[in-house]
């Protein structure tokens, strides 16, 4: 069943009732994410499906996917980044009962019955972003440099540095002249 987005849901209703959550949440408003972004403009397509599996864990599969401006790290420019994940979540209301959980399934800890839908999504997005982005090189407004065919190594330059017993030497000369 696809429903009208919320910015609030219980989950564990949800889960119970094997809701489904398809649409768009615009990026305005995350401003976590927006932080990282050169426009905060675009929509976020969402797909979830509440559910309780075999073993009685409450969980959200789900699909994220959005194209964000993120910036360039050659030329500082903005770079569109097409960003899909995938989620699985169990709901949880410990740190102790999250750790019981099967690995396929990452813990949501749930402070209050309701969850904000766009923190949800907007944490999710961030774990998903890229370390570093980049145009692909031919399209990055900052050339890239190519290296010398002959690199030029300067000669060491000799100096002649004074011995500093050098002085030591010459008296000993004079003295045993003096004898």
């Amino acid at each position: 069943m696809s429903i009208r987005l919320q910015d609030y849901i219980k989950p564990l209703n949800f889960c119970d009732r094997g809701e489904h959550l398809k649409g768009t949440i615009p990026l305005t408003g995350m401003s976590r994410l927006t932080d990282a972004l050169c426009d905060q403009n675009g929509e976020v397509e969402i797909d979830f499906a509440f559910d309780v599996d075999a073993s009685g864990n409450k969980t959200l599969r789900g699909h994220l996917k959005a194209t964000l401006a993120l910036e360039c790290q050659r030329c500082m420019k903005a770079v569109a980044t097409l960003i899909e994940t995938d989620i699985s979540l169990a709901f949880v209301d410990t740190e102790a009962a999250g750790k019981q959980l099967p690995s396929e399934y990452d813990p949501y800890i749930l402070d209050e019955a309701t969850v904000v839908v766009r923190e949800l999504v907007e944490d999710e997005l961030i774990l998903a972003l890229p370390i570093v982005t980049f145009h692909p090189e031919d399209e990055c407004a900052v050339a890239v440099l190519q290296p010398r065919e002959e690199i030029e190594t300067p000669q060491p330059v000799e100096k002649k540095k004074p011995k500093p017993f050098g002085a030591l030497a010459g008296l000993k000369k004079v003295k045993s002249d003096d004898e």
